[in-house]
């Protein structure tokens, strides 16, 4: 049965320093306690190393009674330790009310003061609520002091908390942000605000170097203006597969729109990984911060942290949802601070909080021309001179786009002279599981496609035309593939290739279904999309022998209709397509073998020395004639010009139907 005492009146106006908050919690806890009693002598034995500290010029051996007069006297108040004045900046920062900002303080010196730790610990062992001790000290009176804590702000804001370690006893635990506060003691009101909110977030990269992003502008328009306003409730939530750049848009953004951006609730060198709650409990504590300051916005990576390990489970809830869904709902249409979410993917967001977005934007890999934009940024801002193959990469890997600036830098300390290439191909394989892209076609000269059409004013209109498609049909070798790249090249997007084996399937209906989502991710990409193979996949319905083969064609004629990007069809057997397929095409291009003045051009840009007269003597040379007797150079030298020719003859020789002049 706990012993009734008098009650001691704290108040909170004056200084707090380490003396204070000692003195006022023992004479709380031992005011009108007996020496037998067990808290008595406990708290004596600690009291015992710290009375030169406690009782000041005691000559005689420290006694109960001893100690609880001399602690009731009055003492002028002393330094404060450096966590005392820390609490305090952040009480005026947080503008928090007389009580909570002296239940801050107090908290914070049950944590990081040992005295005033060690006898939080032993009231707790002897039976006394450490909540109502902290409360009653803060100002509340008793009948209220535990519900005044539980409530108070810094409780509220998951600033601190009351946790139970093994021993049973009750103790105060600070949370990870002021943890960090604490650690790094900055000095100043801007200081503490980093120190609290997190590292301020530059922008590397400019407006421009998202081209490929069409919202960018409004986004940044957005921003600026409920900036300008105060809105509430503003958040931008930027989705998209793994390293196509959302954190560095992010920055950007809040960059273009003059406001600093800062990550909520991230670690740094200085502190561990935050989970779930303490990256929630960071974000109201921010929000609480930077509510009427202008010129902040928050970025939120990882959004699935808010609502947990959710997961879809239809209609509109999700399963293992963490928390309480009104308090997120409530969150995002109140945020005094605009905030820019990114997830990886959108499925993990459920509508209810999509809803309450301010815009939804998907990011995917950039534009060639927007990374190659990128690439020379980067370049010179690492100062390295980036090779060649960095461009081929970005041909074949648009991941590339999202490791130039680690890779450059890895280069430019390894001393390498291409820039970084080494480590951009590394990191590229491992974002690819293992596989690198096979390479893309080489770059050839317009002038080496046989052809009756213009193709340089055709591929300058079909730059501004997007819905625009082509047929490419010509024996093998003839470019069809080479030119599918290229014209990519030409109208900057990415090229997606889809063959037959990609797309035909043993099951009834999923070759459809292949077929559409080849035109789904050809839409997501913008990219041009290249059927390979073609007559595989259009071929004559009149030799159909079931109904599904007529269901294949029929589907993609389809998509053909109204799919509203570049579209390429390339098949070495035009003989075999159906006969609708033609008028699905705007373009029809039939690329021959090489004449002898095109075949001349190419000895000279695949050899570099002028052709023979010999040349003029074989017949359905190809640009792929040229490539394949390139290649064999590197491991068979040729003897001269008249060797190459020799080479050219077998590689003409070895078609079907070939027709060639044996010169005798």
């Amino acid at each position: 049965m706990r012993v009734l005492r008098p009650r001691v009146l704290y108040d909170c106006g004056i200084i707090m320093d380490e003396y204070a908050i000692v003195r006022s919690m023992l004479l709380r806890v031992a005011g009108g306690v007996p020496a037998t009693a067990p808290l008595a002598k406990a708290v004596l034995e600690w009291a015992q190393p710290h009375a030169e500290w406690l009782v000041p010029a005691c000559e005689d051996e420290l006694t109960w009674d001893a100690l609880l007069t001399r602690v009731a006297e009055p003492r002028a108040p002393t330094a404060r330790p450096q966590v005392l004045e820390l609490a305090e900046a952040l009480a005026e920062l947080l503008a928090l009310a007389p009580f909570d900002a002296a239940l801050l303080r107090l908290m914070v010196a049950c944590d990081r003061l040992p005295r005033v730790g060690a006898l939080g610990r032993l009231a707790s062992r002897h039976g006394y609520d450490l909540p109502l001790l902290l409360g009653e000290i803060a100002g509340a009176v008793p009948e209220e002091a535990d519900r005044a804590v539980r409530r108070s702000v810094p409780v509220r804001l998951d600033l601190s908390s009351f946790v139970a370690n093994r021993q049973g006893e009750v103790e105060v635990s600070i949370c990870w942000t002021l943890e960090r506060l604490l650690d790094r003691a900055p000095v100043g009101g801007e200081a503490m605000l980093d120190a609290l909110v997190g590292q301020r977030q530059p922008a590397t990269l400019a407006l421009a170097d998202f081209a490929h992003v069409a919202n960018a502008d409004f986004l940044v328009r957005l921003l600026a203006g409920a900036l300008a306003e105060g809105a509430a409730g503003i958040n931008i939530l930027i989705h998209g597969p793994p390293g196509t750049g959302k954190t560095e848009l992010a920055r950007t953004l809040a960059a273009a729109a003059g406001a600093a951006l800062h990550a909520v609730g991230e670690a740094d060198e200085d502190g561990e990984e935050p989970n779930r709650w303490e990256r929630v409990a960071a974000l109201g504590l921010v929000q609480r911060l930077l509510a009427g300051r202008k010129g902040a916005v928050l970025l939120f990576d990882e959004m699935e942290d808010l609502i947990g390990d959710a997961r879809p489970s239809g209609g509109d809830w999700f399963a293992k949802r963490e928390g309480s869904k009104v308090f997120v709902n409530r969150l995002l249409e109140a945020n005094p601070v605009p905030v820019i979410w990114t997830t990886n993917a959108l499925g993990n967001i459920d509508g209810a909080i999509l809803r309450r977005m301010s815009f939804v934007l998907e990011l995917d890999l950039p534009s060639r021309r927007a990374a190659q934009a990128m690439l020379e940024r980067v370049a010179a801002d690492e100062r390295v001179t980036p090779g060649a193959q960095f461009g081929t990469l970005l041909d074949a890997a648009p991941e590339t786009a999202t490791v130039l600036r680690v890779a450059a830098r890895a280069g430019r300390l390894a001393g390498e002279a291409d820039g970084g290439t080494r480590a951009a191909e590394a990191l590229v394989r491992a974002l690819r599981g293992g596989a690198m892209p096979a390479p893309g076609a080489p770059a050839f000269d317009l002038d080496l496609f046989e052809t009756d059409l213009a193709l340089d004013r055709l591929i300058a209109g079909m730059a501004n035309a997007a819905d625009v498609s082509l047929l490419l049909t010509g024996p093998p070798g003839t470019g069809k593939t080479a030119f599918a790249h290229h014209l990519a090249r030409a109208v900057d997007r990415p090229l997606l290739v889809k063959r037959a084996s990609d797309l035909l399937s043993k099951w009834v209906g999923e070759t459809e279904a292949q077929i559409a989502d080849a035109f789904a991710e050809a839409r997501r990409r913008e990219a041009v999309l290249l059927f390979d193979e073609a007559d595989s996949l259009l071929f004559d319905r009149t030799t159909a022998r079931t109904s599904w083969e007529v269901g294949q064609v029929n589907e993609l004629l389809t998509w053909l209709d109204r799919h509203p990007l570049p579209v390429i069809a390339a098949t070495n057997h035009e003989h075999r397509l159906d006969p609708a397929t033609l008028r699905r095409f705007v373009f029809k291009l039939r690329l021959a073998p090489l004449g002898r003045e095109r075949a001349a051009r190419a000895f000279e840009r695949f050899f570099g020395t002028l052709a023979p007269a010999a040349l003029a003597e074989v017949d359905g040379l190809t640009p792929g004639d040229f490539a394949i007797v390139a290649r064999q150079l590197r491991f068979a030298p040729a003897r001269g010009a008249e060797d190459l020719v020799g080479r050219l003859r077998l590689e003409a020789a070895a078609k079907p139907s070939s027709s060639v002049k044996i010169g005798f």
